[in-house]
Order: C-alpha cells, then sequence, then structure tokens
C-alpha cells in the first residue's frame, strides 16, 4: 500500500490552510468582534478541510484494484468533522477558558477528525475485505486528539501569545492532527483482495480527484476571506508595537 508522495504533501497543505482559516474566527470569537454564525463558519471550514485533506489522501492511495466510494456515506462523513469542530470551538469560544475546555475542545476535534476518517473508509466499495488493527485504531485517534488539544492549547494560551507567527504555528500543529491521524490510520487498515469483478455506480476513484478540487475550491473560497483577515490582524497588531 504505497502513496503519491506528491499528494500527500498537497493533503497537509489543505488541512493547515483549513485550520488557519477556521482558528481565525475563533480569534474573533474570543475578542468578541464576531457573531455566533462565526462559529459554524468556522467549523464548516474545518470540517471541509478534514473531507478534503482525508479524499485527497485517499487518491495518493495506490491499490492494485479499483476503487469506488458510496456517495451518501461519503457525504454523511463530512458533517462528523464540522460537529467536531463545532463542539470543540464552542468550548473555547471565550476570552479566557481553563484546562478542562482546552482538553475538552480537542477531544471533541480529535474525535470529529477520526469519525469523519472511519465513516469515509466505510464508504469504500472494492473487491477486498477491510479490516483493521484496532490498537492502532486507538493510537490513530490519540495522535488526533493529542495534537488538537495540543493546538488549542496554543491558540489560547496567554504565554504563547509572545511567540512570533504564533496564528501560523497553531494552525500547523492543529492541522497536523489530521493528516497525521489519517495516515496513522491508513497503517492500521488492511486490505484483502476477494473473489469477484463487480461494477459500483459510485464515484469511482478515477474521478475522486474532481471531487477533490471542489472542496479544494469550497475551502479556499470559504476560509480565504478569514486568511487574508487574520494577516491584516496581525499586521495590525504590529503597528502599535513599532510605535511603541
Amino acid at each position: 500500500m504505497n502513496h503519491d508522495p506528491f499528494l500527500v504533501g498537497v493533503s497537509f497543505l489543505v488541512a493547515i490552510f483549513a485550520s488557519y482559516a477556521a482558528l481565525a474566527t475563533i480569534n474573533y470569537l474570543r475578542q468578541g468582534v464576531a457573531g455566533r454564525a462565526w462559529l459554524w463558519l468556522g467549523a464548516t471550514t474545518f470540517g471541509l478541510g478534514v473531507w478534503a485533506m482525508h479524499f485527497t489522501a485517499m487518491t495518493a492511495l495506490q491499490l492494485e484494484m479499483v476503487v469506488a466510494y458510496d456517495p451518501l456515506i461519503t457525504l454523511i462523513s463530512v458533517f462528523f468533522a464540522v460537529l467536531g469542530a463545532a463542539a470543540a470551538f464552542q468550548l473555547v469560544s471565550k476570552p479566557k477558558v481553563g484546562l478542562a475546555q482546552v482538553l475538552g475542545s480537542g477531544f471533541f476535534l480529535g474525535a470529529g477528525i477520526g469519525v469523519m476518517h472511519y465513516v469515509g473508509m466505510f464508504a469504500m466499495r472494492l473487491n477486498a475485505k477491510l479490516t483493521f488493527d484496532l490498537a492502532l485504531v486507538a493510537v490513530s485517534v490519540l495522535v488526533a486528539v493529542a495534537l488538537g488539544t495540543f493546538g488549542i492549547w496554543t491558540l489560547t494560551s496567554q504565554a504563547f501569545n509572545l511567540v512570533p507567527f504564533r496564528h501560523l504555528i497553531t494552525a500547523v500543529i492543529t492541522g497536523s492532527a489530521i493528516p497525521f491521524m489519517h495516515y496513522t490510520a491508513m497503517l492500521a487498515a488492511k486490505f484483502t483482495a476477494t473473489d469477484g469483478d463487480s461494477m459500483h455506480s459510485m464515484i469511482a476513484s478515477g474521478n475522486l480527484l474532481s471531487l477533490n478540487i471542489f472542496l479544494l475550491l469550497a475551502v479556499v473560497v470559504i476560509g480565504l476571506p478569514m486568511f487574508l483577515s487574520s494577516l491584516l490582524e496581525t499586521s495590525a497588531d504590529k503597528v502599535p508595537e513599532a510605535e511603541a
């Protein structure tokens, strides 16, 4: 089971970009300069980013068999990532949060990523039996929760405010929870070929790249305004420091 290295790199960039855009909305919420609708906008951006990362990585997966995806299960899988992100962001949307909120936020963020991944895996239709190493399944979810929690801590920690490029660092840490969880989970997956040559009226893997292009555009359209706003906010923060 091999992966296309270029698409693996793209999957990391998708996750980090979506995280940067989504976490920008949480900064606005924590500062009290944005309405509650921004929480769902951020959660949707993050959820779409998880979804796009997952299926970019699945496009990178090189199996010696035809792979198709059940469109309904594929669609349903995104909602777990969105709901997990919404619960996570809700817990840390106040200016001051405690350790319990940070831990809870990291748990929901990681759990949403993990559930989305495994639901997406069960959407696969191919002439093979899919089994999992349960120990590695647990490790993959723990990876997502740990990195998600660390990322949320860097977002909310007062001490981390003094770190240069803190927004980008936070996005890299939080965003990395998605691909590291995914590729750890793929180590847990085992495909055993079975007899049969059935055809599936599903989303074939050959067309999956077109789906990913649409998802990437959706993340960009939703996330770009927040991404630019966050950059402008960072620049504005530097002006008073320079004048002081």
